[in-house]
């Protein structure tokens, strides 16, 4: 019996109405409690919510998801573990999709609709031997809140020019992960990356992107095994860029 079937995603929730952040509030947990495959740790209002780059995330109480699901995979080893921002990636998505919301994934795990950021993700891994054992996957999705200052970003509710329960939107969010955790299980690996390729945002597109060399105009073709992501730039140059490495500065063309 596979974990998915042991185990949804979803099937036990923790709601908290306020916390530092989703994924700390699951690690303390892990660390007294076995909690299975599919705990969910939801929370109102996060007071020190964290991205990509150690950035913060920022979200008004109680109109967004703000939501860790822990994951335990059996079948993943160390060099695949960005096939896990792949699987989360496409599962919000295909949340987005059953919203009539089409998005793109920004390398390499925020959503992007009609450019401007909807979803991050912060992906923490625990590994054993040469495996990984534990996974806290920290999603953050713009629901209910229409105004971000001066923030690039949109919501579900400004995009249908309505709200959305927040607790639908985490249901349909775990049948999503579900759904696509079964690619995980299934060893669709290779699907999975490629569809992950079909939905990147900017991919094939001339951008204006910044390194340790300063701004180029660079067109995104794919991301290598590892994750790092493959930008034709400088004279037809194909470089590979870790995260901390490449800046999107703007988009070109509209």
């Amino acid at each position: 019996m596979s974990s998915t079937e042991k185990y949804p995603i979803g099937h036990r929730i923790i709601g908290l109405d306020s916390v530092d952040s989703t994924n700390n509030y699951a690690a303390k947990l892990l660390l007294s409690d076995d909690l299975p495959h599919g705990s969910v740790i939801m929370a109102d209002e996060q007071t020190a919510g964290r991205g990509q780059r150690g950035a913060s995330w920022m979200s008004d109480a109680g109109e967004n998801l703000l939501f860790t699901v822990v994951l335990k995979p059996v079948n993943l080893s160390i060099s695949e573990q960005f096939r896990l921002t792949q699987f989360a990636s496409l599962s919000v998505l295909d949340l987005l999709t059953k919203y009539d919301v089409t998005g793109a994934i920004k390398w390499p795990n925020d959503i992007y609709v009609g450019g401007l950021k909807i979803c991050g993700m912060l992906i923490e891994n625990e590994v054993s031997s040469l495996s990984i054992s534990n996974v806290l996957l920290g999603i953050g999705l713009n629901v209910n809140q229409f105004e971000f200052s001066e923030l690039q970003a949109t919501s579900l509710a400004r995009l249908r020019n309505s709200k959305v329960p927040v607790i639908d939107v985490a249901m349909s969010l775990c049948h999503c992960l579900n759904e696509r955790w079964k690619w995980i299980e299934n060893r669709k690996l290779d699907e999975l990356n490629l569809d992950y390729h079909n939905r990147l945002y900017l991919r094939d597109i001339p951008s204006l992107f910044a390194d340790d060399q300063g701004e180029f105009t660079g067109t995104i073709t794919n991301t290598t095994e590892m994750g790092l992501l493959n930008v034709s730039g400088r004279n037809g140059v194909v470089r590979a860029y870790d995260l901390k490495e490449l800046r999107f500065v703007r988009r070109n063309a509209p």
